[in-house]
């Protein structure tokens, strides 16, 4: 297995050699999420973001793996092929983890309330247990994607690579997280750089870890 040095490197040079394409992606990401910042009030916007931002980030890695097998398309039709093709399956995913953050939101607001060392424990655990969760699908969009799993194996094979990779798994999200922290010192950075540059690097981050597998004639991603 490569190690995730040498994943940043390859990372580097494919956003570098489709730069353009790339932050175009982020922009319309962006785009189709900045109602909600502006122009939708707040209960709604919630909605709207937990709607959204599935099949926006799924357009986002459809658009990126075609760029990668250098089909000769353009952005915006990539983007909204990947959004129209895995449409449902997106917004399922997208309600599947905005279940989560409710119970996580849901946990805190009851502490804030109520007060007590329960409350603060359960909150601290929901908070844990929901964590974990976000950190087993860093697997699944590209599963779904580029390898066509169905949305439910691309959840719990995603789950099962990260019991198979744990240290993998936990370094690969703080890559992950450690990119949103720099990027966040720039706000115009964040935007136009993070969206496009995490689905790739999970895209080549899923490819290394499915490639490994895959060596082992006993795995079986559905099944096993």
């Amino acid at each position: 297995m490569d190690g995730l040095t040498h994943i940043l490197r390859v990372t580097g040079r494919e956003y570098y050699k489709h730069i353009v394409a790339m932050v175009f992606i982020s922009f319309l990401v962006v785009t189709v999420l900045s109602p909600s910042f502006f122009l939708i009030q707040l209960p709604y916007s919630i909605f709207y973001v937990m709607l959204v931002s599935g099949p926006i980030f799924v357009g986002a890695a459809w658009a990126v793996q075609q760029l990668l097998v250098d089909k000769s398309q353009s952005v915006i039709v990539m983007f909204f092929t990947g959004m129209k093709k895995y449409f449902l399956a997106s917004v399922g995913y997208s309600l599947f983890l905005s279940f989560f953050v409710v119970i996580v939101a849901a946990s805190w607001w009851h502490y804030t309330h109520v007060g007590g060392t329960f409350a603060f424990a359960l909150a601290c655990f929901q908070s844990y247990f929901c964590g974990m969760i976000f950190l087993s699908q860093i697997y699944t969009i590209p599963l779904l994607v580029k390898f066509q799993y169905s949305l439910k194996d691309s959840i719990f094979t995603s789950v099962k690579l990260l019991v198979k990779n744990p240290l993998y798994t936990i370094l690969s999200f703080l890559q992950i997280t450690s990119i949103f922290c720099l990027l966040l010192l720039s706000v115009v950075g964040l935007f136009f750089l993070f969206p496009s540059l995490s689905t790739l690097f999970c895209n080549i981050v899923t490819s290394n870890v499915i490639a490994t597998e895959e060596e082992d004639t006993d795995w079986n991603p559905v099944s096993a």
